[in-house]
């Protein structure tokens, strides 16, 4: 009696043990992507996730809550918080299939994403499982392992970039990196805007004319790093010792090469952008804008993210958000001359003492500006202004028709299968549906989907915009 009731007992308590690691066990996620990726990736993880379970959130914009989640991929009715699609990392903790399941964010760039699934090299994540409150550290400049970042291997990942275009094809600076999966999800347009004062932002009122940007002139801008506003407005007479600056993206930004491949620089051309000093600016939320630029420089080599280093000059904001801030200053006289430090002379040395004015521009995707430059909680003095590109304006509609060519694919990034680091089960699962949730719906939160309404393509980035 007591050995069957000891037997039996024991089966309790291992069908018990089982039923508790089932219950509370979890499946982490982890995905690297492009900032142009975010929005829609956000909106769609939240999407498919479990109808009728909750989710938490907790990333550098803050943490949200869900109780209840509704949702469908023909018509999510889930409307998802700022503080979720305007984070750059962050944790999810919610439930996907029956399965509890931790999802891990970092969209670091979409070079970054290629890098880290085809490489399968470690990347950083945030330490939390999505709960808790309050914002958490940017894990790429944290300093403490397990307080301010975890490392972690990257299951798949997003890119506005094909991977022959990155240089994280075969072997590169000693890691083997394998082809991998590329899957369209949608279409990121991508725009040329200006700072305030520039001819056709709001506080210009005595020239309202939106200006034009050409490929020859965009390229003009990046590989000098400034040029006279005369060769935008054609008027030498008022306008030619007004300056225009560059601003530009780091090196594991998709955007960086989507715009410089689109101008015809390539991948390899050293740009010449500017950083900022800046005083005065205001912070509302999680956007900054405003301000002075007090002074400036070519953009250092000490400040430079990115998975590898270029010259002097040729670096880069990490994120839209960063050079959308710098689209909103105006420029102090230091920066608009350009002052500089020649130790054989005496005195300032400016490369325009004879400036008048001075304006940035810079290129990020629609999202960021009509939240952070043209719109938001930026006020109207504070507000840039897009340019037309190549005399085309962007909207959905010129991008649709091939009209405007500025634009890159969204796309989703899978381990070819067979690899070491191959998806599978609940990860396989959740990557396809969550490709899938982008492509038929979300796509649209950020920039287009790629369907019949679109009726051009392209197959490198940069490369001619043909019919489908």
């Amino acid at each position: 009696m007591k050995i069957t009731r000891f037997i039996k007992w024991f089966s309790v308590g291992v069908a018990w043990a089982a039923l508790s690691a089932s219950a509370f066990s979890q499946t982490v996620i982890r995905i690297v992507g492009s900032n142009g990726d975010r929005v829609a990736t956000q909106n769609a993880i939240a999407h498919i996730l479990d109808n009728g379970t909750s989710f938490s959130y907790r990333g550098t914009n803050g943490s949200n809550s869900s109780t209840t989640v509704s949702t469908g991929t023909a018509s999510p009715t889930l409307s998802v918080a700022s503080a979720i699609t305007g984070s750059n990392f962050g944790a999810w903790n919610g439930t996907y299939g029956g399965n509890n399941v931790v999802i891990k964010v970092t969209f670091s760039g979409a070079l970054a994403g290629i890098a880290a699934v085809a490489g399968n090299t470690d990347q950083r994540f945030v330490p939390n499982d999505g709960t808790g409150s309050g914002a958490t550290v940017n894990p790429l400049t944290g300093t403490t392992q397990g307080t301010d970042y975890e490392v972690g291997k990257a299951d798949f990942g997003f890119s506005t970039n094909f991977q022959t275009t990155s240089p994280f094809n075969g072997v590169f600076q000693g890691t083997t990196y394998s082809t991998v999966v590329e899957e369209i999800v949608g279409i990121s347009p991508l725009g040329f805007y200006a700072s305030p004062g520039f001819p056709g932002s709001p506080s210009n009122t005595t020239n309202t004319t939106v200006q034009n940007i050409t490929t020859q002139l965009a390229r003009q801008l990046y590989t000098i790093g400034s040029v006279s506003l005369a060769q935008f407005t054609g008027d030498w007479t008022n306008d030619k010792n007004k300056i225009v600056y560059a601003l530009g993206r780091n090196t594991d930004a998709g955007q960086r090469f989507g715009a410089y491949t689109e101008i015809g620089l390539g991948t390899t051309t050293q740009v010449r952008v500017y950083f900022p000093t800046v005083s005065g600016s205001t912070t509302s939320g999680s956007t900054t804008f405003g301000g002075t630029a007090i002074t400036h420089e070519l953009w250092p080599i000490n400040q430079q993210p990115g998975s590898f280093a270029v010259a002097l000059g040729s670096g880069g904001y990490s994120s839209g958000a960063l050079i959308s801030q710098n689209l909103t200053v105006v420029l102090g006289a230091d920066a608009y001359k350009s002052l500089y430090d020649d130790p054989e002379t005496v005195g300032p040395d400016y490369l325009y003492p004879d400036a008048t004015a001075g304006y940035y521009i810079g290129y990020v995707t629609p999202g960021d500006a009509s939240s952070r430059i043209v719109g938001g909680v930026v006020p109207t003095g504070s507000r840039g202004v897009a340019l037309k590109f190549n005399g085309v304006e962007l909207t959905n509609a010129n991008v649709q028709n091939g009209t405007y060519t500025a634009w890159v694919y969204n796309r989703i990034l899978k381990p070819q299968s067979g690899a070491a680091n191959a998806l599978t089960g609940t990860k396989l699962t959740f990557a396809n549906a969550l490709r899938d949730q982008i492509r038929n719906t979300d796509a649209a939160t950020s920039g287009l989907k790629d369907d019949a309404s679109v009726f051009v393509k392209r197959s490198t980035d940069g490369g001619d915009v043909v019919p489908k």
